[in-house]
């Protein structure tokens, strides 16, 4: 894996989780049956920058002892974490249509 493709996984997996986040939040205001200019949103804090330079770090320092297995294994981890998150986002924004095309 060249050096720049695990930095952009990550940061792109959190947020990802940002925006999952944010999808929740929004279901749960639709189910409370606040109208979508008033529902909360969320913060990228500390999603963004804290967990994906740390785990970009945990990588790195896993690599020092036994390299590649650091990056694959926060590799692999992120790849199946951005394909949870991306369920999710589809799963919420779908809910969110169902109860706004209700109301």
């Amino acid at each position: 894996m060249t050096a720049w493709i695990l930095p952009v996984l990550v940061f792109l997996v959190w947020f990802l989780w940002v925006a999952a986040c944010a999808e929740e939040s929004s279901l749960r205001g639709a189910k409370k049956g606040q109208p979508p200019s008033e529902r909360p949103g969320t913060s990228v804090f500390p999603g963004i920058p804290f967990f994906p330079l740390a785990f970009w770090g945990i990588a790195w320092g896993v690599d020092r002892f036994v390299e590649p297995w650091g990056t694959l294994t926060v590799g692999a981890f992120h790849a199946v974490f951005g394909v949870v998150l991306i369920v999710s986002i589809v799963r919420y924004v779908r809910e969110i249509r169902a109860i706004d095309s209700r109301a």
